[in-house]
């Protein structure tokens, strides 16, 4: 009932993106969405090889999955480090250095908070102010012990756990793209649930058509762009969330007071080359407020486009004359 609920979820939110009548689509539930892949007819056959390979990712950083990296660096809180292929620890790495530079607005050791919260899943729930304050001591990312020569991850309290819910997909469209490459597949879309990987645009030279949900009104679009590669990635509350009492309760949680962030960004879109910075720029972007996100957003070299609770857009455009923005 859950993946039942969950495809059509996704299917109504974040980005329609149109394509011509000689491309095959084929869409099916991994990494906890709905995954959608469209190539042109002639890489159609491909398309069972690139979803045994995003299986193959999920099991890797899949903090649910039994025996997966992430899953034995957490059952090893505490008592000692594990070895992990250069890809993994690359990403970790990724997300330590992100946690660092923005005092912990991202944080890949939230995997205590985001199990006692639950949202998004069937066991959604809003703890008490105790059981919150219990888990804040296990949200330290500078607890995260990295070493570059073994390539190995230690979380050195017990209890600790990492969550790569907030970087995972956009980390997997960079290894689907690399993927493609292999197959010399040059003219696809991957739609990892919302967070989408764009290569080599239409065969006619034209870049995909991609329309950035409207996150107070899901069934229209408010921005429309053509891009030929590169990543387009959205968070926001709106996605996930428990309500209780009239509260919203969304699913982006600040490791620093234990609850939802607080923030006047409806959504935050990053559009990147890189998925895996493009995710957790989007999670840092909404979190950070629109005072502090165009300035991140510059620092970083993307293009960001925030939606407000006051109905202002706000798009930094840093990759102009790349992407076009085409009117409603």
């Amino acid at each position: 009932m859950f993946i039942r609920k969950l495809a059509v979820i996704i299917l109504s939110i974040l980005f329609l993106v149109s394509c011509e009548e000689k491309t095959v689509t084929d869409s099916r539930i991994a990494m906890g969405t709905l995954v959608t892949v469209t190539l042109y007819e002639s890489d159609a056959g491909k398309a069972d090889d690139i979803f045994s390979y995003i299986y193959e990712l999920d099991s890797e950083i899949s903090r649910y999955t039994d025996g997966s990296y992430i899953d034995m660096i957490n059952d090893s809180a505490g008592i000692s480090p594990v070895q992990v292929p250069d890809e993994i620890y690359s990403l970790i790495e990724s997300t330590v250095v992100m946690a660092e530079e923005t005092e912990g607005l991202f944080n890949p050791a939230i995997g205590p908070l985001t199990a006692l919260w639950g949202i998004g899943t069937e066991d959604a729930r809003i703890p008490s102010d105790d059981e919150i304050a219990s888990v804040l001591p296990l949200l330290d990312w500078r607890s995260i012990i990295l070493d570059d020569e073994e390539r190995s991850v230690f979380l050195k309290e017990k209890g600790m756990s990492l969550d790569l819910g907030a970087v995972g997909k956009g980390w997997a469209a960079d290894m689907v793209q690399g993927y493609l490459e292999s197959f010399s597949i040059e003219h696809a879309i991957v739609n990892l649930g919302g967070n989408i990987l764009l290569v080599g645009g239409k065969e006619d030279g034209s870049g995909w058509n991609v329309g950035i949900k409207d996150p107070e009104n899901t069934s229209s679009v408010f921005m429309r762009l053509s891009i030929e590669d590169g990543t387009v990635i959205t968070s926001g509350g709106y996605q996930r969330y428990i309500e209780k009492d009239g509260v919203i309760y969304h699913h982006i949680l600040d490791s620093r007071t234990g609850y939802p962030f607080t923030t006047d960004i409806l959504s935050a879109t990053v559009i990147n080359p890189s998925g895996t910075l493009g995710d957790m720029l989007s999670t840092v972007l909404f979190a950070a407020g629109s005072e502090k996100a165009e300035a991140i957003a510059s620092q970083h070299g993307v293009r960001a486009i925030l939606k407000l609770e006051d109905g202002r857009i706000i798009d930094t455009d840093s990759t102009e004359g790349e992407i076009a923005v085409m009117e409603e």
